[in-house]
């Protein structure tokens, strides 16, 4: 059995409709990124497919082993492509042509579409009729950050539960079972909370780990005004086009969070440095916030239109200090 840890009730329930023969046809499973939609995703195949119900997923029957290896014959996960990662329509009618297929081992098969943010309108209207009717021997699953990834249409009919991360004590607990030194969990765990992926990221990923050093800098020279650093960290990052994409998705999130920080209530945080987006919340309106969201947003499609990353890093610069 895949280690989940977390989003018990969500897999109670699922677990609840599997013994009473009521899954969802389409399943929809989203949250924040790193917090274990792929891998709830699987286990959900392995619930479906299980040859136990009462017990499933019981991780000891050759389905479930079979899912577990990646080698289950009724188990297919949809294949990026593009420059947005999405699904195109061509991808879509083969995953149509093979949901008629009957199963090769038991009664279902299950179809996977795995970060489907960027999936095409296109593709998703495509997609719309196998899901609206489908067989009666497939099953779709979905894995989006937000549930408005999705078309109204496409998601009326399916089911959408919500994956969160854990709490910040049982996120050192399972780093710590994956053999990490204490002092590096806790580094992690003070960057991204209970968000497990983005922990494991930050530590075995050294990119990673320079874009969240660089984004929370980002984020106090931008508390302090300091134009003169906030330039050095931004073109010191465009050095590698990937380091910079990075940088900027975190320091978005640390605009997010600063942006929230004066409201009352509870809230997860998202960025990667609680107090340098506190600092900065000092100084920052809702609609600066905005502002500054649009200039990284902007930076962006820069990148994409091949831009070069210092000319895009320099103009990134003078629009956040303008702000």
């Amino acid at each position: 059995m895949p280690e989940i840890v977390g989003n018990a009730q969500l897999r109670a329930d699922l677990q609840t409709m599997r013994r009473g023969n009521h899954l969802p046809h389409a399943l929809l499973l989203h949250g924040e990124r790193g917090c274990g939609k792929k891998l709830l995703a699987k286990w959900f195949a392995m619930l479906v497919l299980c040859e136990h119900p009462e017990q499933a997923p019981c991780g000891q029957c050759r389905a479930c082993r079979l899912v577990q290896e990646d080698a289950h014959p009724d188990v297919m996960w949809a294949e990026h492509s593009g420059k947005r990662m999405g699904f195109t329509v061509d991808t879509v009618r083969e995953i149509r042509r093979e949901a008629a297929v009957l199963p090769n081992n038991g009664e279902m098969r299950v179809f996977l579409f795995a970060d489907a943010d960027g999936m095409s309108i296109q593709a998703q209207n495509a997609l719309l009729k196998s899901v609206e009717e489908p067989p009666a021997h497939s099953c779709f699953v979905f894995t989006t950050e937000t549930v408005g990834a999705l078309l109204p249409t496409l998601l009326s009919r399916m089911t959408a539960k919500a994956v969160f991360p854990v709490s910040e004590g049982e996120c050192v607990a399972a780093l710590t079972r994956l053999s990490y030194p204490a002092d590096d969990v806790q580094a992690a765990v003070s960057r991204f909370g209970g968000n497990i992926g983005r922990c494991i990221a930050y530590l075995s990923d050294e990119m990673q780990r320079k874009a969240a050093e660089t984004a929370a800098a980002l984020t106090a020279a931008l508390a302090q005004v300091d134009e003169y650093t906030l330039l050095q960290l931004l073109t010191a990052a465009a050095a590698d086009k990937d380091l910079l994409r990075r940088t900027l998705e975190l320091l978005d999130m640390q605009i997010r969070d600063a942006a929230v920080f004066s409201l009352n209530g509870e809230f997860r945080r998202l960025g990667c440095d609680r107090a340098a987006a506190e600092a900065l919340s000092a100084r920052l309106s809702p609609r600066r916030a905005m502002r500054m969201h649009g200039a990284i947003t902007e930076a962006f499609a820069d990148l994409e239109s091949n831009v070069g990353a210092v000319l895009t890093a320099t103009a990134l610069c003078a629009a956040l200090s303008a702000q």
